[in-house]
């Protein structure tokens, strides 16, 4: 958004949004997660196929939308990462599957045109280089993401239910010092000696402790829920 005074929020990857000023529908449940999740490495049973993440051929897209009155005067953005990092196993038993997914916060990418074209037209191409830049360090001061002080974001199964192809993830997000646990349908697909996971989901930065930018009373804004898409193409380990 226009005047070096937009933000964008996070991570975290279900519907996508129709307006880009109107609020987002679709937010994925976010409840409190138990003490301990997401904090520390999670147990792979010993009975399974493990994978690890490309970076290379995985994507994360955060998508971020503007509002108010005056959204005109800003745009919404397009925050991706070619750098995500972790693993993801496949048991005999839907259950006995997860991933344990982190993302480079100081990494993270503001506006690239590639991701903005890929996301519509609602993201138009072309945003300056002084727009970007000045996006990025807003998006990374304390009362976001505070890349400083936390400098990455994790997302970890909990449980895993539903249809093998297309099973429900239930997973502890962890940004900053918050972590909540979201519900998110993926799908899962064999690519030669590895796996595609795709999914997305909706959260609202406040609820991570994030306060989206709001200027002159709200009549121009960042809405708070963004919505997070996602594709993790594994190889074998």
């Amino acid at each position: 958004m226009g005047h070096r005074w937009t933000h964008a929020p996070l991570l975290a990857c279900i519907t996508m949004l129709a307006g880009c000023t109107a609020t987002p529908t679709g937010l994925t449940p976010v409840v409190p997660a138990a003490p301990g999740l997401a904090t520390q490495a999670t147990p792979v049973p010993a009975a399974t196929t493990r994978y690890r993440v490309d970076p290379a051929a995985s994507t994360l897209h955060i998508l971020v939308y503007r509002g108010g009155p005056m959204a005109r005067l800003g745009h919404n953005h397009v925050v991706s990462s070619r750098n995500l990092q972790g693993r993801v196993w496949q048991g005999a038993a839907l259950e006995d599957s997860g991933f344990d997914i982190t993302v480079p916060v100081n990494d993270l990418v503001v506006d690239d045109n590639a991701a903005r074209a890929a996301e519509g037209a609602d993201f138009p191409l072309n945003i300056s280089e002084d727009a970007k830049q000045g996006t990025k360090a807003n998006m990374l001061r304390d009362t976001l993401l505070d890349g400083a002080r936390y400098p990455e974001i994790r997302i970890t199964s909990v449980h895993v239910q539903g249809d093998t192809k297309a099973p429900v993830v239930t997973a502890a997000l962890r940004i900053k010092d918050q972590t909540r646990q979201v519900t998110l349908p993926v799908t899962l697909q064999t690519i030669g000696q590895g796996l595609q996971v795709t999914g997305s989901f909706a959260i609202r930065q406040s609820d991570f402790g994030m306060t989206p930018l709001s200027i002159a009373m709200g009549a121009l804004l960042v809405v708070d829920t963004v919505h997070i898409k996602f594709v993790l193409v594994t190889n074998s380990e």
